[in-house]
């Protein structure tokens, strides 16, 4: 049972000057917290990878202190990390580093989310048989979503943009049942996220948009599909 409000997106991803008018949703205690150890540890490495406009201020000002607060977690990242080529969009390359994430807590933390949304847009209850399904796609996917409008003739769709690009998404409600949601989320201008799942002809290709499907159990086969 909830017991309390949490904000979808944790104040901590954002500056504070940008923490005004959060999405919202109710949350109970064990909920609660086991998505807030999530997000601390989230909050404190995807910041290294934002390529938004506020992604030096971001970085600068709030990550030294959550990772002196959690020692462990940056002997990892700074342990991990190593020099790496990044292609951007128009084929260019880039010289970054890379680090080894956890990709199975975003992955858990955005079932979170996909509830949160569909409550607070649409105060959509899902039911104890529905499901959250979540898809790092590659971007090539992303293209699939535009199809996916125009195949559902969405009863609601929503657009939001989050702390000035901190965080963007675009969500879709289906007419029948009202339960089928489709949400489309990036962070601090998209996030490049790759791993061994996602490697074609020897190149790792990048996952910088993120996917959420709520509604009946069968939207796991269907979204695997577009894998």
């Amino acid at each position: 049972m909830a017991d309390s409000e949490d904000h979808v997106f944790a104040r901590q991803f954002f500056l504070e000057k940008d923490r005004k008018n959060l999405p919202k949703a109710p949350s109970c205690h064990d909920c609660n917290c086991k998505k807030s150890r999530l997000e601390t540890y989230l909050a404190a490495v995807l910041p290294f990878a934002g390529r938004h406009a506020q992604a030096v201020e971001n970085l600068t000002t709030g990550v030294p202190k959550r990772l002196d607060k959690n020692r462990r977690v940056s002997r990892e990242l700074f342990g991990s990390m190593k020099p790496a080529w990044l292609r951007e969009d128009g084929g260019i390359y880039q010289r970054t580093s890379v680090v080894d994430f956890d990709g199975d807590k975003l992955i858990d933390l955005l079932k979170y989310v996909g509830r949160g949304l569909a409550w607070h847009h649409w105060r959509l209850h899902l039911r104890p048989h529905d499901e959250v399904s979540v898809m790092l796609a590659k971007d090539v996917g992303t293209m699939l979503f535009q199809s996916l409008l125009a195949k559902m003739r969405p009863e609601r769709q929503v657009d939001e943009n989050l702390g000035n690009g901190t965080v963007l998404y675009r969500g879709l409600q289906a007419p029948d049942p009202p339960e089928l949601t489709v949400w489309m989320i990036s962070m601090y201008g998209g996030v490049v996220l790759s791993d061994d799942r996602q490697r074609a002809g020897g190149d790792v290709e990048s996952c910088t948009v993120w996917w959420i499907f709520t509604g009946p159990s069968e939207l796991k086969q269907a979204s695997s599909l577009l894998r």
